[in-house]
């Protein structure tokens, strides 16, 4: 029982994501893993270069605008320099 109990607390009191990412604990890892999850799996900073992460990013802006899902300007340009800082 025990053990049970401290399973089910790491798995929801730590997100799956927190040791998968750069600077895990960091404001913008944070909002980075919780708006690029909610409809995938959070892709790691070093998948692409820094190039193609702006496409990406161009394209999943529209795809969530179409959704009418969008994200602030301000979280945007956060992930952006994350992503940036992170890249491959």
């Amino acid at each position: 029982m025990r053990v049970l109990i401290t399973v089910l607390c790491l798995v929801f009191t730590s997100p799956a994501w927190a040791t998968e990412i750069p600077d895990a604990g960091s404001a913008s890892a944070q909002l980075f893993a919780q708006r690029c999850s909610i409809c995938h799996s959070l892709p790691h900073p070093k998948r692409l270069d820094w190039p193609h992460w702006r496409s990406m990013l161009h394209v999943m802006k529209q795809r969530m605008d179409d959704r009418d899902m969008s994200i602030p300007d301000e979280e945007w340009q956060q992930i952006a320099a994350y992503l940036k800082h992170h890249a491959r």
